[in-house]
């Protein structure tokens, strides 16, 4: 350690001198966590000043430090640090921000179901104990056309008890050109390992063929699992089997057919003018024997991995002891069966709030940004530049990858700061708001934004303006 270093560390307060500061100031969290808090922030800037040139200049400075930092955390604690966000981005499906928006009502039947108690595993026809999963079979049977359905707490877990339960020390056949990567650097064949089963990887990343499956049974072999390609495309000097003869090939040697949709759409996306994304009941009726997919991406409802297919391999699915593990609480099936039962109405398009954000024109969002841009302008003094520009977004979460939907942003620069220090000022507003930047201009795109947010948006646009100083 240095001269440097050890001067500035005698600047450093006690703990207690500390707590003595902050007497008035922390009295809404309890004493012992208190404590836990000031020794962290005491041990942090204690680090900063070793492994850097950071210089304190009075024990008055070090203790103003200690305590405003202290302060800051008391109070993201004391109000929870998740917040409401405004989502700018242009993506609705933003696995960031929560993926798949729940809207209102569903909410608020949620607040009017689960706020007490409710059926969750229990028969009201018998009086006897019942089980969760029938909750939301015969909606996903009825939609999909399966003979039985689970549910477990998402997409990759549902991958893995498929697999557990059907291929455990087991050999899985899947085409190299398959093997995703999902958000947060989860690889398929990570839970593929984890789930017991092996892989045996047939075919090349651009071409595989169906004598690759072929060639590849053998009396090891537990299943074969098709990947959709739900975040991105193989394109070019590409081949692949069609998928009924892949079911024909499995079943011809008695070996079940997994198939993972990742995003997974009930309803076709192409008659709303959305890209087209691969219906669940096509992959059923395809023969497939299983069918995964996400209840928070297309679907537009909480976070679950919904499985769908036959009832043998099903029955051993729901069986399997990770069902436990990985169920999900009254919380996830209440949202789930109102999500799905809006699925079953004679209605163009499901009253799912994903969906009615997807949907609109860009004539409406055009509508939007020119409301927003009439009730600011005057307040910008000359120190933002707002512009509406037209743009092209996508819906997120791997769901229609490289298609491209319409849609307009408002787009902001400042001469007097960067474009990333002008993100941030919006990322601090109440509630934040989230956009993105590109060739050095920030935008603030208005599909994932709902009418009544605009306020927000307009609010934060005048209320940075005033925090950038006039030209």
């Amino acid at each position: 350690m240095n001269n440097l270093s050890q001067n500035n560390l005698k600047f450093l307060p006690s703990v207690q001198r500390v707590l003595e500061s902050l007497s008035d100031d922390a009295a809404s969290i309890k004493q012992a966590y208190l404590t836990v808090l000031v020794r962290e922030e005491l041990e942090s800037l204690r680090n900063r000043i070793q492994s850097t040139r950071f210089r304190l200049k009075s024990r008055d400075q070090a203790l103003t430090l200690i305590c405003n930092s202290v302060i800051m955390q008391i109070q993201e604690l004391t109000t929870t640090p998740i917040k409401k966000v405004i989502n700018a981005t242009g993506v609705v499906l933003h696995t960031g921000l929560g993926r798949a928006p729940l809207g209102e009502r569903s909410l608020q039947f949620l607040m009017n179901i689960a706020s007490g108690y409710l059926n969750l595993e229990y028969d009201l026809k018998s009086g006897k104990r019942g089980e969760r999963l029938n909750l939301t079979n015969k909606y996903l049977c009825l939609l999909t056309g399966a003979e039985s359905s689970a549910v477990v707490n998402n997409n990759a877990a549902a991958v893995m008890i498929v697999l557990n339960s059907l291929a455990y020390r087991k050999e899985v056949i899947v085409s190299r050109g398959e093997l995703i990567e999902i958000g947060g650097s989860f690889r398929l064949p990570d839970v593929m390992k984890k789930s017991g089963s092996k892989m045996v990887e047939v075919g090349t990343t651009n071409r595989t063929h169906l004598r690759d499956y072929e060639n590849a049974i053998s009396p090891k072999t537990g299943a074969i699992l098709i990947a959709h390609t739900s975040n991105y495309r193989v394109e070019g000097f590409t081949a692949k089997p069609p998928e009924p003869d892949i079911v024909e090939l499995a079943h011809k040697n008695n070996i079940p057919v997994i198939m993972d949709l990742g995003s997974g759409a009930l309803i076709p996306t192409g008659s709303m003018g959305l890209p087209e994304e691969p219906l669940v009941s096509d992959a059923v009726s395809a023969g497939f024997d299983v069918v995964t997919f996400s209840g928070d991406k297309l679907l537009g409802g909480p976070q679950a991995g919904l499985i769908v297919g036959k009832s043998p391999y099903i029955k051993k699915i729901r069986k399997n002891p990770l069902m436990r593990v990985m169920r999900c609480d009254k919380t996830i099936f209440s949202l789930l069966t109102y999500t799905l039962s809006k699925y079953i109405l004679n209605k163009k398009t499901p009253g799912v709030v994903a969906y009615s954000l997807l949907t609109r024109s860009r004539n409406q969002l055009r509508n939007m940004a020119q409301q927003v841009v009439e009730k600011i302008q005057h307040r910008l003094h000359d120190r933002l530049t707002v512009e509406i520009c037209d743009t092209f977004t996508e819906a997120g979460s791997g769901s229609m990858p490289i298609e491209t939907i319409p849609s307009v942003a408002i787009r902001i620069s400042a001469d007097r700061i960067s474009e990333e220090k002008l993100a941030r000022l919006f990322r601090q507003q109440d509630p934040p708001v989230v956009g993105y930047l590109k060739e050095k201009r920030f935008y603030l795109d208005l599909m994932a934004v709902a009418e009544k947010e605009l306020i927000f948006i307009q609010n934060a646009i005048i209320h940075v303006a005033s925090q950038i100083k006039a030209k």
